[in-house]
């Protein structure tokens, strides 16, 4: 058993690491230009969001890294899908909240610089757990008027008789 424990230790902080570095160093290759093309979709036409998502998952990976050396003694199978899925969370999040930004949906207002929209979309990736609080307050707000929680059901049916 310490084994397998200490097996799935090393392969959680591998991966950390890997997707850390991994995405400073795409981001780096996109800067650089070397990188033209990924799966058919040319780089030029999804650059700033190709950095917000890398930018969202680096935040996300030192997040974890910094919970996974806190609770290194701690850490059960349980948690470990928690780890994998944090740098792909946090990247989705980042590009997907800069959108809203940009479209004013959202109130805060970046400036049009590059590094700006990366700034946000680290920290996206770094706060992942309130971002999506009030991303949920939002929607509570904009759907159903109120910032409550809806009835099970979502709120459409109508109140049955007893």
């Amino acid at each position: 058993m310490f084994w397998k424990e200490q097996g799935m230790k090393l392969g959680v902080v591998l991966y950390l690491l890997v997707c850390f570095t991994g995405s400073l160093w795409l981001m780096g290759l996109i800067k650089s230009g070397m990188l033209v093309e990924i799966a058919g979709v040319r780089v030029a036409d999804t650059e700033t969001y190709l950095y917000c998502g890398l930018a969202g998952a680096v935040g996300g990976c030192l997040y974890a890294m910094r919970l996974f050396h806190d609770f290194y003694d701690k850490l059960m199978g349980r948690w470990v899908l928690w780890y994998l899925m944090r740098p792909i969370k946090c990247a989705g999040a980042a590009v997907m909240t800069v959108v809203l930004f940009e479209s004013g949906i959202m109130l805060l207002q970046p400036t049009n610089s590059l590094e700006a929209k990366i700034g946000i979309a680290f920290l996206v990736g770094f706060g992942y757990g309130k971002v999506m609080d009030k991303l949920k307050a939002l929607t509570e707000t904009l759907f159903n008027g109120k910032n409550e929680p809806s009835p099970p059901g979502g709120g459409d049916e109508t109140p049955r008789a007893k």
